[in-house]
């Protein structure tokens, strides 16, 4: 099968297309120009297509002749100023896929899977919890309101178009093992390291998405700037009432066997699916747990300011489709050390 997906350079999308080569496909990607990882996408078998998301011509001629899509690519960022970027990409790139599809379904019954994200419940600041998809949608991010309107028009081209089948699925975050451990991760980085956690206030790009006013912003900064330090020590933060806060996060392998079950099962198809972990973890177990096995200090601190939390609900998904998360965040960790140098 001739199979596109965007952001194969990505974390999801490199697993996803190993696993999709593995089964006998043919993988073709775009890619712009100066991605850093078309060299190793390339050398693993993809056809790259040098292009952009926000380009219909460049999108319709990477996909032409494709029988099945997975939309991966995406821009994530809550700086105000990657809006324009965010737009380009998460948007038009979304509608310039969904056009090319529908085209192709003229000729041949396509199947495409979306990536949707938790943003547009929003994730840390549900009504309920756990949060299953029939939560009302009300993202606070514009990252959040991109990936809204994606699955608007997701749902539009699945009733619009006969011919194409499109099932979404909404990820919680997403890492591969390595990550976790990486003191200046991109996510794990102000997820659970101190120094990280500051770095990323001072940007305006939390791991919450921003959600928090600037006055809040400056009240966090003065409480854990004292505890920023050359050694890089990992963050305990504990609510006002000492509750250590807590955590969700997905392997990137169990995501794309979660993206797997949707493509496999015709039941999936004009459905949603949160690819969630049963529960979420208590950094009051982890973080000391990362301790031991990285050999750093924790430094522990009282927020006062509510930075809400995650709870998805996987059970959709796991009653329809089997999706059953095989990593644990401790599993990832133990991963990770062992394949340290």
């Amino acid at each position: 099968m001739e199979i596109f997906v965007s952001g194969a350079t990505g974390r999801v999308g490199g697993v996803l297309t190993a696993a999709l080569m593995k089964r006998g496909h043919n993988v073709r990607t775009i890619v712009i120009p100066g991605d850093p990882n078309r060299a190793a996408t390339e050398a693993a078998g993809i056809t790259c297509h040098t292009g952009s998301l926000a380009s219909f011509e460049d999108v319709a001629k990477a996909m032409e002749g494709v029988e099945a899509v997975f939309h991966m690519a995406a821009v994530i960022s809550f700086q105000p100023a990657a809006r324009e970027l965010l737009w380009d990409v998460n948007v038009v790139g979304t509608y310039n896929v969904l056009r090319a599809a529908a085209s192709e379904a003229q000729k041949r019954r396509i199947r495409m899977v979306f990536a949707s994200s938790d943003q547009v419940y929003p994730t840390r600041f549900a009504r309920f919890r756990p949060t299953d998809e029939n939560h009302p949608k009300e993202p606070y991010t514009f990252y959040g309101m991109t990936k809204l309107l994606g699955e608007d028009m997701v749902k539009f081209y699945n009733r619009s178009e006969k011919q194409l089948d499109v099932s979404t699925a909404v990820f919680s975050h997403t890492e591969a093992a390595h990550e976790i451990i990486d003191p200046n991760g991109e996510y794990a980085g102000p997820a659970f390291y101190v120094n990280s956690r500051v770095a990323s206030l001072k940007a305006s790009s939390t791991h919450h998405a921003g959600a928090t006013s600037n006055s809040e912003l400056d009240q966090i900064l003065s409480i854990l700037e004292p505890l920023v330090a050359d050694d890089e020590p990992l963050l305990l933060p504990r609510d006002a009432q000492g509750n250590p806060h807590t955590q969700e996060l997905v392997d990137v392998r169990d995501i794309v066997d979660g993206l797997l079950l949707i493509f496999d099962k015709p039941e999936a198809i004009g459905e949603t699916f949160n690819l969630a972990p049963v529960s979420p973890v208590s950094l009051g177990e982890f973080i000391p747990y990362l301790a031991q096995k990285t050999g750093r200090r924790v430094v522990e601190a009282t927020i006062p300011v509510d930075l809400g939390r995650t709870h998805g609900s996987s059970v959709k998904a796991r009653a329809m489709l089997g999706f059953q998360p095989k990593y644990s965040m401790f599993d990832m960790v133990d991963e990770a050390v062992a394949a340290r140098p």
